[in-house]
């Protein structure tokens, strides 16, 4: 108890989520009489693991595809595509993040990459600051449940569940949601009048399909091979980093030695992070697994009620909390261990589980004190993060119409696994 207060403590305060992490382990293992030296051993040999080698390589095509070229392009071809809808912008910014999302694997990489081009265009456009900054941000987060998302494959890892599997089944659960954010934008638009970009034009949409094919081929290429077996998803972010390296150096001739340093640098730096987070998130994960923490919870949370689908909701309260105060990895592997044997006892399918996570997760990213993409579009955009909260209010009642949903109808993340006989 004394560790959850100084954790809560230290978040408070604004001590970053790795550290406090970190120092919540030390002291639980120091309190338990474990000794200290286990927190090297536990944090090194839980990251030696081949499934998450792929976290590197998507960082590394997120960063080349920033830069060399490939997010203006799908830009490009999201405003053919939806354009002429009122708010348009709009519109564009939600499918380019869509289209990001398939590539990239990050919520916030695709939150900076598009955002960096979009926030600025929507506020020339007459957007207001704050909304353009809330919708870039909710946009953002479809990478999150979009494949190859990092945290699907950290869920997979921890739950022992297929990582294609996972892939495959966020499909329809993240266009309920981008589509559930276009109606948002489509609402305020209305009602703020902000018009369409262009009219609709069969001629620009092949010409802009003509300059992105090579960046939509990808995700083609991401899946596919995962699918059909012809590489494991870690060896899908080199396949796609290689990809978006050629294209960008010699098919788009954006991408130059010089800048390849900053990528590269980017993508360590990156990297280092989430590999710090997530080595401290698994030392603390294994000691409440060793002092059956998860099977008290577990029981607490089945004396409570019998009653499956309120035990759900119960379940995605808690998680809400969860995911205001940790980022989605580190919720992942610490959280996961104490949930997944109620989810056992439910008899719930865990794939379709991990999409409640990543969607419940999509709420938590949203808001402060974590939110980190509500962070990333407000350092873009400049504006207050008060403000840009408030306008995203109505994204986030979104995502909880969404939650519900894909609680209610597992049967939506559910079917195209089985569609593919996975």
């Amino acid at each position: 108890m004394g560790t959850l207060v100084v954790g809560l403590g230290m978040l408070a305060l604004g001590v970053p989520v790795a550290v406090t992490i970190g120092i919540c382990a030390i002291l639980a293992l120091a309190i338990s009489g474990t000794p200290i030296l286990v927190v090297p051993q536990q944090f090194f040999a839980n990251l030696n693991k081949f499934e998450l080698l792929a976290i590197p390589f998507f960082m590394l095509t997120g960063a080349v595809m920033d830069t060399g070229g490939i997010s203006r392009r799908l830009i490009d071809f999201a405003q053919s595509l939806v354009g002429f809808v009122r708010g348009g912008l709009g519109m564009v910014t939600v499918v380019a993040s869509l289209f990001f999302a398939d590539i990239s694997g990050s919520a916030t990489a695709d939150t900076a990459a598009i955002g960096s081009v979009m926030i600025p265009g929507m506020v020339a456009r007459g957007y207001a600051v704050p909304f353009a900054t809330a919708l870039q941000s909710a946009s953002g987060s479809l990478g999150l449940l979009f494949p190859p998302s990092m945290c699907s494959i950290v869920y997979a890892y921890v739950a022992n569940v297929s990582v294609g599997k996972m892939f495959i089944a966020s499909f329809l659960p993240g266009l309920l949601v981008a589509v559930s954010f276009m109606v948002v934008n489509y609402i305020t638009a209305i009602k703020r009048n902000y018009s369409a970009v262009q009219e609709f034009s069969l001629r620009t949409i092949w010409k802009s399909f003509k300059n992105a094919a090579f960046a939509l081929i990808a995700p083609m290429i991401i899946l596919g091979g995962i699918l059909g077996g012809l590489f494991t998803p870690t060896e899908s972010g080199v396949i796609a980093a290689c990809y978006v390296i050629v294209i960008s150096k010699f098919a788009y001739k954006e991408l130059t030695f010089a800048n390849f340093k900053t990528i590269l640098i980017k993508t360590v730096i990156n990297t280092t992070r989430v590999s710090f987070l997530l080595g401290l998130a698994f030392v603390l994960g294994a000691f409440l697994i060793r002092e059956r923490i998860a099977h008290q919870v577990a029981s607490s949370l089945l004396q409570m009620t019998s009653n499956k689908l309120l035990l759900l909701l119960l379940i995605n309260v808690f998680l809400l909390i969860i995911h205001t105060m940790l980022e989605t990895i580190s919720s992942i592997i610490v959280v996961l261990p104490v949930i997944l044997p109620v989810i056992t006892s439910m008899g719930l399918d865990p794939v379709a589980f991990g999409i409640i996570v990543l969607v419940n997760s999509a709420v938590g990213i949203n808001m402060p004190p974590i939110g980190f993409c509500l962070y990333t579009a407000s350092s873009i955009s400049n504006v207050p993060l008060e403000q840009a909260f408030r306008a995203i209010l109505p994204f986030i009642f979104a995502l909880l119409i969404d939650l519900s949903i894909v609680i209610l109808f597992p049967q939506i993340s559910l079917a195209l696994p089985k569609l593919f006989h996975m």
